[in-house]
């Protein structure tokens, strides 16, 4: 019944890609959300999000209207912006070296089953391969999933 769904060919080979990268996608999210919670402390991220989303809204500003007096302030305020950056990459480096595995998928999985056969069809474009379906499937998943679990960016404003 669901031999189609399996098939290196379209559109079987295009929903399969797809349900892949919703799985990454969800998983990835899953667990950045995990890592924040557990390095940081989920109100605590939400909070150092919003405090460094003023500082880069303030600075804009003060550079505009090159205002020297807030300018100055903000400089005293740079050594605490920089250990919130340095703080909030903790769980996204740990993801991104998690991220890595997902080469295997690709390595040993979906480039010898798909190689370059054509596995969607997009109009205007004509057919695509694993590689150039795959990267655009994953962008909008990966955005989607991170909005709905909340890590995403504008996710929690």
């Amino acid at each position: 019944m669901l031999e189609w769904l399996f098939s290196t060919q379209a559109p079987g080979a295009t929903i399969f890609i797809l349900l892949i990268c919703i799985v990454i996608s969800f998983a990835n999210s899953l667990i950045n959300r995990l890592l924040i919670n557990r390095l940081i402390g989920w109100e605590e991220y939400k909070s150092m999000q919003k405090e460094l989303k003023e500082f880069r809204s303030l600075s804009t500003r003060a550079l505009r209207s090159k205002d020297q007096k807030i300018l100055k302030k903000l400089e005293k305020q740079r050594p605490r912006i920089t250990q919130i950056q340095r703080q909030m990459s903790k769980p996204q480096t740990i993801l991104l070296l998690i991220s890595f595995s997902y080469i295997i998928i690709w390595w040993f999985f979906l480039i010898p089953l798909y190689g370059a056969t054509n596995i969607a069809f997009i109009p205007g474009f004509g057919g695509v391969s694993v590689v150039l379906w795959y990267f655009p499937c994953s962008l909008f998943f990966g955005t989607v999933a991170s909005r709905i679990l909340g890590v995403g960016v504008g996710a929690m404003e």
